[in-house]
């Protein structure tokens, strides 16, 4: 960067940016005032994201340089890692915040791939090149973080994530923004006042939606612990069983244009009448709020996950990434599911119970069974699962019954587990569905339209 460029900047130009600075800023203090009242780590990490961004407009703007002449040096240095730690910062937010690591492995690798390379890249540039190529190839690497996550955004988008279409809006706005912050601090003249009120307000808008995609998937999150009044189970505040039928179906026709591969997950809970007598309905309904909770730590808030009647919970996992990933996640459901929970009794006094659940995970890669098949499928591998060790069980694609997860043959791609050779040993058997008349209604079920 030649700095002497931004000891000259006029006064107009510093108007501008003196301006941008404190509009960005107000977009900070509200960050940190939401962090303050949410007191989530999710929060926190938006306001770290939100300041790393008005820095590096700052730093390349030339405002710094123009009002701190003598510390140019150091802010030439700061210009060179800023850029590189705040992409990395956020693609390492992005993974978080589309839940990359349940949802798909390309994205996954590709979001911790980006993330370790600016973190690198930003002091290699600085001991590695040549002065003059180091901000150059600093720039270069957060922007190509940024179309990196761009593109996985529009990806989400495909799987089913409508809030991503905000983070990629986000992501299109910082483009133009980043390329002309960094052409400004590469050039040695002073851009037209008109451009670099362009490039200010591009900066802006994308600070703006970028922050109000965090926020609302922040409070889609504390929803899911709170509840919220519409299509929710009043008890556990899930969704209930209209809302999770129509999450499929729109599920199942996504499928037929993605090709991905999925699960659905149901959860039973067995003779929950049994404790009546001791807990009353009201500790009956204190089960199944905490069973709500501890499932939905480990499915994520990207999965919905409802309540289809009183003691079954059934979870959407539209897009996973491996095979493999089913079997930990049944594992990891069932193990937190059973462990024991503190539930009052009708004399006041604190019981300690273990439910009696079980796991039933159904795999999901074709739209060929209607959704009233899937949920009779999964919630029979769930009470088959109830005699096994783990208590968790998987519908197997080969024979159609239900194994333990754990001795489930699941490879590390969804393509070699579809080419597996089919089990000669085991004779092929559809599971009977647990029952065919509503277990809410006593009437006979009907199928979606």
């Amino acid at each position: 960067m030649n700095a002497a460029a931004h000891l000259l900047m006029p006064d107009a130009d510093m108007m501008l940016w003196s301006a941008a600075a404190g509009a960005l800023g107000l977009v900070l203090l509200l960050a940190l005032a939401d962090a303050c009242y949410s007191r989530n780590r999710a929060a926190w990490q938006t306001l770290a994201y939100l300041a790393l961004c008005w820095v590096v407009v700052m730093l390349l703007s030339g405002l710094p340089a123009a009002l701190w002449p003598d510390a140019r040096e150091w802010l030439a240095t700061a210009q060179i890692l800023s850029g590189p730690l705040c992409a990395a910062v956020g693609s390492f937010g992005a993974s978080k915040w589309l839940s990359a690591h349940q949802r798909d492995r390309v994205m996954k690798a590709s979001l911790l791939g980006m993330t370790l390379v600016c973190l690198a890249g930003g002091p290699l540039c600085l001991l590695l090149l040549a002065p003059d190529w180091r901000l150059p190839a600093s720039g270069a690497l957060a922007i190509a973080n940024l179309s990196v996550v761009l593109w996985l955004s529009v990806r989400a988008t495909q799987l089913g994530d409508r809030l991503a279409w905000g983070l990629a809006l986000g992501c299109l706005l910082t483009l133009p923004a980043q390329i002309g912050l960094y052409g400004m601090a590469l050039n040695t003249t002073r851009p037209p006042l008109l451009l670099q009120g362009g490039v200010a307000l591009t900066a802006l808008l994308s600070v703006v939606i970028t922050a109000a995609m965090l926020w609302l998937r922040n409070h889609q999150t504390r929803q899911m612990m709170q509840g919220e009044v519409s299509r929710r189970d009043p008890i556990t505040q899930l969704y209930d069983g209209v809302a999770m039928v129509q999450k499929i179906i729109r599920a199942q026709r996504r499928r037929l244009r993605t090709r991905r591969d999925g699960a659905l997950m149901a959860v039973l809970l067995f003779e929950p009448e049994r404790l009546l007598p001791q807990i009353g309905q009201a500790g009956l309904n204190d089960i199944y709020i905490q069973l709500a909770r501890r499932m939905q730590r480990h499915t994520g808030t990207v999965n919905p996950a409802g309540r289809y009647y009183d003691r079954c919970f059934v979870v959407l996992l539209e897009t996973m990434h491996s095979p493999r990933w089913i079997r930990t996640l049944g594992l990891r459901v069932a193990s937190s599911l059973r462990r024991p929970m503190d539930v009052p009794s009708l004399d006041g006094r604190h019981l300690r119970i273990t439910p009696d659940i079980a796991v039933g995970i159904v795999h999901l890669s074709t739209a060929d069974k209607d959704v009233d098949q899937l949920l009779h499928e999964a919630q029979s591998v769930a009470e088959a699962a109830r005699a096994m060790r783990s208590r968790a069980a998987l519908l197997d694609l080969e024979s159609h019954t239900a194994v333990p997860v754990e001795h489930a043959e699941l490879g590390s791609s969804w393509r070699a587990l579809r080419n597996a050779p089919p089990k000669a040993a085991v004779r092929p058997k559809h599971p009977k569905p647990v029952n065919s008349k509503s277990p809410r209604t006593g009437r006979p079920r009907h199928k979606p339209a």
